[in-house]
C-alpha cells in the first residue's frame, strides 16, 4: 500500500473553531489571511483535483482484469442438507413431554 502524498504546495487552509467549540475549515485566502468562505472555482478545482489523485492511486477492476461483480470466477460453496423442520406433530409430542416433566418435578418437590 502506497503512502499519501505530501502536497506540494501550501496547505489550503487550518482548522478553526467557531463560538460553540466546533471544528471549521478556515480557507487560505492570502499569505497570512484566512476566510470561512469559498469561492465556486477554487472548490471545483479542489474536487477535480481529488478525483484526479483517487483515480491515479487505485486500480481498477479493467487494470487487474478482475470482474469485482462477476460470480463466475468464485468458488461455488458445497450445499448444506437443509435441516428438517420439525412438523406441527413433532411440536405437539415435546409439549407433551415438557408438560409431563414439570409435573414429574413438581411432584417430587412437594413429597
Amino acid at each position: 500500500m502506497s503512502k499519501p502524498k505530501k502536497p506540494d504546495t501550501e496547505p489550503s487552509g487550518r482548522i478553526a473553531f467557531d463560538d460553540r467549540g466546533n471544528a471549521t475549515w478556515e480557507w487560505r485566502t492570502d499569505t497570512g489571511t484566512f476566510s470561512r468562505e469559498i469561492d465556486t472555482q477554487r472548490l471545483k478545482a479542489l474536487q477535480e483535483a481529488a478525483a484526479k489523485d483517487l483515480a491515479s492511486d487505485s486500480p481498477t477492476a479493467s487494470d487487474s482484469g478482475v470482474d469485482p461483480y462477476s460470480s463466475v470466477d468464485r468458488p461455488i460453496a458445497p450445499e448444506k442438507p437443509e435441516a428438517s423442520r420439525r412438523t406441527l406433530n413433532d411440536m405437539r409430542e415435546l409439549s407433551e413431554q415438557i408438560k409431563r416433566a414439570r409435573a414429574k418435578k413438581k411432584s417430587l418437590d412437594q413429597d
